[in-house]
Order: C-alpha cells, then structure tokens, then sequence
C-alpha cells in the first residue's frame, strides 16, 4: 500500500482500531496521535530535551569505534554512528509514549547501538515500580558509552546491558523464559535473523506483548520478512507505519490477523 493511500485512509484506520476496544492497540495509536499532532507532549518535553542532550553531544564525539568482535577492521567515529544508525526524535518519543503508558513495562531492546532509544525507554521507566530494561549489544565499546549514559539516568537495578555476540546471548536469554511486555528489535536487519529473534521470543507461551520491528522496509528481504511475522497465527494485531512494524500478541483477545496503515515519518 503507497503512503499517499496510508494517509488518504488514516481516518477509517482509526475507526477500525475504536471499534476494536484492545487496550495494547489504544495505547499505540493514542501514542502515535499525540506524537504526530504533538499533542499532550508538555508533560514530556523535558524529559525528551534531556534525551536529546545525549544525542547532541554525541554528535560532537570523535571517538573511534571498532568493530573486531564481528571479524571486520571497520573503523567509525562515534558521531558518525549516531548521525546514520540512531532513531530519530520524532520515533524515539513515539516509543517513550507507547512505554510511558503501561502500568509496568518490562522492555528488551535488541540493538543497543550508542543508547539513544535506550536513553527515552529507560527515561519512561524509570519512576515505574516493578520495570526493567534488559538492552543488547555486540560492540564493547557501545556498552561502555550507554552504560555510562544509562546509569546517569537510573539505578542499575532498571537496567542491563548485555554484551556479546547475540548468537551467544541470545539463546541464554530466551532460556530464561522472560516474560517481556514490549520488545524493540534493532539488532539486525537480515530476514533469517529477525525470524530467528521472532520465533525463539514467541516460544515463550505466556508471551502477551506489542513487539516492534524497526526498519521494516529496509529491503525486500526485510518487507518479506515482515509479511511472514504479521501472517504468523499468534499475531493479533499488526499495523505498518513504513518504518516500524508493530505486532500485538494477546492472547485475552478471540481477535487474530487484524491489520492496520498509518505513516507517521521515513
């Protein structure tokens, strides 16, 4: 569907979601709308100039990051990295809202990065009572930089940053049977990966949850790849804002593969 039909259909899109009276689906499209009309945001603004104090004075860093854990002699600069490989404000507090209004958030993030986005979800639970964020990272230094930010932001008992190669943290992670009510895939932008992320996380039979797929039309394998996951049976909900992909797994809900439009920014 073109983004010209997406914004031309927005209206009976919204209908659609009323009628459906889904808590997890209310929460994401009334965060979208106060986003995208930039409304009810004053309660937030300094909570996101603060996030974005973080990502000015990254831009200024000239710090060398090296990517050897992955068998590569790529060499970037930290301000580098944060001008082509971090949300957007306009996304980031998309995710702060969505994670700000549940009660009790329990976030796991795949794709640390700098901590950009890990900055706004730790900034949205962090006066939570029983919240956690669980973050995961390859590069060692990446870790270094967002621990030091995170742990300017909260105590270290709302956070944890795992890092390693996820084919080694991941599996130790899904064996812990965590029962995550949010999830930010970032890490990857392969079509087997992102399954494979998928799939182990569903596995978890008690799982009930808004995952959210970055970067969905990144390329044709990754469209391809987000065909598959809002076709899969335990999918609820999906709805397609170009760049994210969004999916809620409710399993209170006799409602499966309802799918939604919205554009929100590239």
């Amino acid at each position: 569907m073109s983004i010209f039909c997406i914004r031309l259909n927005q209206k009976r899109e919204l209908n659609k979601i009323k009628e459906e009276k889904n808590p997890y689906l209310n929460i994401i499209v009334k965060s979208f709308l106060e986003v995208k009309l930039n409304k009810k945001l004053n309660d937030h603004l300094e909570v996101f100039k603060l996030c974005e104090r973080y990502r000015k004075n990254l831009l200024k860093d000239d710090r060398i990051i090296t990517y050897e854990i992955f068998g590569l002699s790529k060499k970037i600069k930290v301000k580098e990295i944060c001008k082509k490989a971090t949300s957007s404000p306009i996304w980031a507090q998309f995710l702060y809202l969505i994670i700000d209004k549940l009660s009790t958030p329990f976030v796991l993030e795949i794709g640390t990065n700098l901590g950009v986005s890990g900055t706004y979800i730790l900034s949205a639970i962090k006066n939570k009572k029983n919240s956690f964020f669980i973050t995961m990272e390859g590069v060692p230094a990446l870790c270094k930089i967002a621990q030091s930010q995170f742990s300017s932001i909260a105590s270290k008992k709302k956070f944890q940053i795992i890092q390693g190669l996820y084919n080694n943290t991941f599996p130790k992670l899904i064996a812990q049977n965590l029962n995550f009510n949010i999830l930010f895939i970032d890490g990857n932008h392969r079509k087997n990966d992102t399954l494979y992320y998928f799939n182990s996380l569903i596995s978890n039979k008690e799982l009930q949850c808004i995952m959210i797929f970055d970067d969905i039309n990144w390329s044709a394998e990754m469209q391809e790849c987000w065909s598959i996951i809002r076709k899969n049976p335990i999918v609820s909900y999906s709805i397609n804002y170009y760049k994210w992909g969004i999916i809620i797994i409710d399993q209170s809900t006799s409602k499966f593969h309802q799918h939604f439009y919205f554009h929100l920014d590239y």
